[in-house]
């Protein structure tokens, strides 16, 4: 009887031990849960929170240049342009006038800005954070393209923010 009582003591020990060494991973995988649970709540009313749309959007016939504003119009300070996609969708001026797509690429200076880029000029209602896309401020952009477009044909460029809002605008090329 006495070496069953101590069997059975062993068994109930080691699985109070087992137990105890078991509970810090099940709380480090909680945590884990709870941050991440966390960081998409936050990814999620960010998202819910920015809105932006294409304005003054111009392009003249036989040019590689596009110039067009993106107005904050949500609650969402915006910043990491280096993130931002830009596609360009236009009619061009080359044989057959085929509709061409292009991703541009953010660049820091407008200064010999160089073909699949675009670039900030300038900024409008800059008034809080300098340099930085706060509500109802305005970017002012210049874009380039590889090549010229067609007269009467269609531009379209569409913008999406470094957390996934997009915005479109067309206009017809003059």
């Amino acid at each position: 009887m006495g070496l069953s009582i101590a069997i059975s003591g062993g068994i109930v020990t080691f699985t109070i031990v087992y137990a105890m060494m078991s509970f810090p991973a099940i709380l480090d995988d909680t945590t884990k849960v709870s941050t991440s649970s966390a960081q998409m709540s936050s990814t999620l009313n960010s998202i819910l929170h920015t809105n932006i749309s294409v304005s003054n959007l111009q392009s003249i016939h036989n040019s590689t240049t596009i110039d067009f504003s993106v107005d904050n119009t949500g609650n969402t300070i915006l910043w990491n342009y280096n993130k931002f996609d830009a596609i360009v969708t236009y009619q061009a001026n080359i044989g057959g006038t085929p509709t061409l797509t292009e991703v541009l690429q953010y660049a820091n200076s407008c200064a010999a800005l160089s073909s699949d880029k675009w670039c900030i000029t300038s900024m409008t209602n800059d008034l809080e954070h300098h340099g930085i896309l706060d509500p109802k401020e305005t970017l002012n952009n210049e874009a380039n393209r590889q090549n010229q477009t067609e007269l009467g044909g269609i531009i379209t460029v569409n913008i999406g923010t470094d957390n996934g809002v997009l915005a479109t605008s067309s206009v017809r090329i003059t």
